[in-house]
């Protein structure tokens, strides 16, 4: 926009209005800067940033808004004393006009849609004046139009017809103006319909109106647009008779005498301000509310991390008594083969002892019994219930992400929300859908089997012997068998050739510790082979839930981390902004 660039700092009244100007100037290029970090800042706003930085340097701007029936030109052409506004009954302004002092009447369109036109009117040496189209137009282009440049206005004039005073869509639009801080001063038009009781009555009401909507009373100008004109025409008596009655005077005295230099620098000031302030709490709202929205997330990261530390602390817990009772079926078998060994390593057995099948068969029957399916079935045991506890923590998992992407609705404020709504529900989206896909595809089975073949494997690479196709407890038996029956039999072997009778208690005591010695690794062996097959299936349990959210955990906690800044920044500006409109108020 070309406009005279009067307001510079010769015109300022004292030294501190130009620190405070140079101090709200720095408060709004910082805000302006702010949006730039701020990935999801809605364009117009910082287009707006820019905007009102510039109208700083530029003369008092008065914006004349309202319905399009409201007479607003009407009201300019008395205010300018001629036609310079075309005037009708229907909406006439279609666009937005910018009237500036010119020496000569000039009117030209911009490719903006903005009109300027300049006119040899003395009020226009001070100030400039803005025509909107109606708030209440057909075309609502044109409504967009006037919205788009409240926030520019230094002073807002707000025209109202005395046959329909105060309408709803009047009450909308002044409440955007509100929202922007703005001054606004009332123009009741079109009081030459009304009685002076009617008047008064229409008076009340908009006064009663406004303060309600506002939460101040206004300064309220009835006046009559068309008789203030015709007035400036007629002249003689009766155009003095018709300028008193259309009480423009009081308006005209508002607009050239009370709005001085030094009430328009202030204005000035404190339009811009109020812009920026709305703007600055605004966007310090939208970092407040995702930074709680982040939080939250936090939390149920936390709630899982708290899931997967609960789920590890069960583990070696109740591992740990499942490994208890496998050891207590190997110490009974300990139990009974010093049993076996003290009724079979004897004289009296001599016989048996030299008949290695016979001994091989009474060992199995007397000692191994049933060791083999009791250690299977605790392994079974064991196994079901670490793959029970996996599949929990997998379902708690999609549990917690599917309730956090569904329970929370991000309430956006205006155009601000995209990216940040768009990235946060895309990562709990993926997230949610790849547990929900693990939980689907968990067999139980599959799972049970190919950890029970683990530790199978483990064990026999550990005892140097086959797996083969036998179970966990198979496997022990065998190994059992080839480690100490083959040691019986050399005990026989050793106690014939020898002859030494004598000798037969103290290889009875040799063969018990040999039992002892080897179910005692082979627990050991077993013990750590469980502990670590189980160990490397926690890490990649918790490792795969883990993975599968650190997308969305990195997501939050950059987030977190940026918008903690900008919580911040914004906190600042609007503190700042704050105190500047205490001090230019």
């Amino acid at each position: 926009m070309v406009v005279s660039g009067l307001f510079q700092r010769k015109r300022l009244i004292t030294e501190r209005q130009e620190e405070l100007l140079n101090e709200l100037r720095a408060l709004i290029t910082r805000l302006h800067a702010s949006f730039e970090r701020f990935t999801d800042a809605d364009p117009g706003d910082a287009r707006m940033l820019q905007e009102i930085l510039t109208h700083l340097e530029e003369l008092f701007l008065i914006v004349v808004a309202g319905e399009f029936n409201a007479g607003k030109s009407s009201f300019l052409n008395a205010l300018l004393g001629d036609r310079v506004l075309p005037e009708g009954v229907t909406p006439t302004t279609d666009t937005i006009t910018l009237l500036q002092y010119g020496d000569q009447p000039h009117s030209e369109m911009h490719s903006s849609g903005l009109r300027v036109h300049t006119y040899p009117a003395e009020v226009l040496r001070q100030l400039n004046i803005v025509d909107t189209p109606g708030t209440n137009a057909v075309i609502r282009y044109h409504e967009q139009l006037t919205r788009d440049f409240i926030p520019r206005a230094d002073l807002v004039l707000f025209a109202t017809s005395a046959d329909r005073p105060f309408t709803e869509s009047e009450r909308g639009f002044l409440s955007v103006i509100k929202e922007w801080g703005k001054k606004i001063v009332i123009i009741l038009n079109k009081i030459d319909i009304l009685t002076p009781a009617e008047l008064e009555q229409v008076l009340g009401f908009v006064r009663e109106n406004a303060r309600d909507l506002l939460g101040v009373t206004p300064d309220i100008f009835p006046v009559s647009a068309r008789e203030a004109l015709r007035s400036r025409t007629v002249g003689g008596s009766e155009g003095e008779e018709l300028w008193a009655n259309s009480r423009f005077s009081a308006i005209e005295a508002y607009v050239v005498d009370y709005l001085d230099e030094e009430m328009r620098v202030r204005l000035k000031l404190l339009s811009p301000l109020g812009v920026a302030q709305r703007l600055s709490t605004k966007y310090l709202q939208v970092t407040e509310g995702r930074l709680e929205t982040l939080r939250e997330d936090v939390a149920t990261i936390d709630n899982i991390e708290q899931q997967i530390n609960l789920y590890r602390d069960d583990l070696k817990t109740d591992v740990q008594y499942y490994l208890g009772e496998i050891d207590s079926i190997m110490r009974d078998l300990v139990d009974r083969g010093d049993q076996f060994f003290e009724a079979h390593i004897r004289l009296t057995r001599l016989p048996d002892l030299m008949n290695s099948d016979k001994l091989r068969t009474a060992f199995e029957h007397e000692v191994v019994g049933e060791v083999g399916q009791q250690i299977d079935q605790k392994m079974h045991t064991l196994i079901d219930w670490m793959i029970e506890k996996n599949l929990r923590l997998q379902q708690s998992n999609d549990e917690y992400i599917k309730r956090r992407a569904t329970q929370h609705s991000e309430k956006l404020i205006g155009n601000i929300g995209g990216t940040f709504d768009y990235n946060r529900r895309t990562m709990l989206d993926t997230v949610g859908r790849a547990a929900s896909e693990v939980v689907a595809s968990y067999d139980k089975e599959v799972e049970s089997q190919q950890f029970a073949d683990d530790v199978r494997a483990s064990v026999a690479a550990t005892a140097l012997a086959e797996a083969g196709a036998v179970g966990l407890g198979a496997l022990l038996v065998t190994i059992f068998h080839t480690a100490l029956l083959d040691a019986t039999g050399i005990l026989a072997a050793t106690a014939v050739a020898l002859g030494g009778f004598l000798l037969l208690p103290a290889k009875q005591r040799q063969a018990k510790k040999a039992l002892r010695e080897r179910v005692a690794v082979l627990r050991e062996q077993l013990r750590q082979s469980i502990e670590r097959q189980f160990e490397r299936e926690v890490d990649r349990s918790l490792s795969q839930v883990r993975e599968r959210n650190m997308p969305f955990t990195r997501f939050v906690r950059a987030q977190r981390g940026q918008l903690g800044d900008l919580q911040q920044v914004f906190a600042d500006i609007d503190a700042g902004l704050g105190r500047l409109r205490k001090e230019i108020g």
